[in-house]
């Protein structure tokens, strides 16, 4: 890969993780994809897998290439063992592991064994950063038993942490859109309830104060929500009598 090349791939990565739309930043499966597909493109020859879980509640994705990787991080995910959910518990990253070491047999065994038979021989995981949160990681696996170069685990990290600046936006927006939606609901309701207090008021001949009561007591009485008790009485479909 010539130098050019190299910084043209990079950039389009970057580009592209950060463009990268989230309609469900509960569900977001392209943008992992993409973290994935350019991780094994710019990663040397590592395997990339991306997982994410959220919550405790929520069955973990994952993301990658590969039959027999892909059935290695689904199998991790149920067993909860191996890097990316020991990065993701912790939030720090996982560094290069020799799958022939103590530390790997002892903290990860069916995971390192399974790696091992696939040709596996060293491992490591960068957490998947979403604000305040760690909501996933990557893990990169290499061959032999050569050691990861330190510049790759950084590049790594850098494209993991775009992804999840990326997961970061699309969450506050959706945050934004439900509160607004809440508060529009808030305020359609609150405007039906005043033109229903000016209607009784004006058809009871009583105050709006007293309007308001006689309309509550109502919803109370009939087990009703007040807004749609205001509705109907706005609408002529209703008559709340006088007490």
């Amino acid at each position: 890969m010539t130098r050019t090349a190299s910084q043209q791939q990079l950039a389009n990565a970057f580009v592209d993780l950060a463009a990268s739309v989230v309609t469900d930043p509960a569900d977001p499966t392209g943008l992992l994809a993409d973290l994935a597909a350019h991780g094994s493109v710019l990663l040397d020859d590592c395997s990339v897998i991306v997982l994410y879980a959220p919550d405790e509640r929520t069955p973990t994705q994952v993301a990658g290439t590969g039959e027999e990787l892909m059935l290695l991080a689904r199998d991790a995910a149920d067993w909860g063992e191996g890097p990316g959910l020991e990065a993701r518990r912790t939030g720090r990253p996982v560094s290069d592991t020799a799958l022939d070491g103590e530390r790997a047999r002892r903290d990860w065994p069916r995971y390192t064994a399974r790696a091992v038979e696939l040709g596996y021989g060293r491992a490591a995981a960068l957490p998947l950063h979403v604000g305040d949160d760690t909501l996933g990681a990557l893990v990169l696996l290499g061959p032999g038993g050569t050691q990861l170069r330190p510049e790759l685990l950084e590049l790594g990290q850098a494209l993991t942490d775009v992804a999840g600046w990326t997961l970061e936006r699309a969450r506050r927006l959706y945050q934004s859109r439900a509160l607004a939606e809440q508060l529009g609901h808030a305020l359609t309701s609150r405007i039906v309830i005043e033109q229903a207090k000016g209607t009784l008021a004006a058809r009871l001949s009583i105050s709006v104060d007293e309007a308001f009561r006689l309309l509550r007591s109502h919803a109370r009485s009939h087990r009703r929500r007040l807004t749609e008790v205001a509705r109907e009485v706005v609408e002529r479909r209703l008559e709340v009598p006088a007490e």
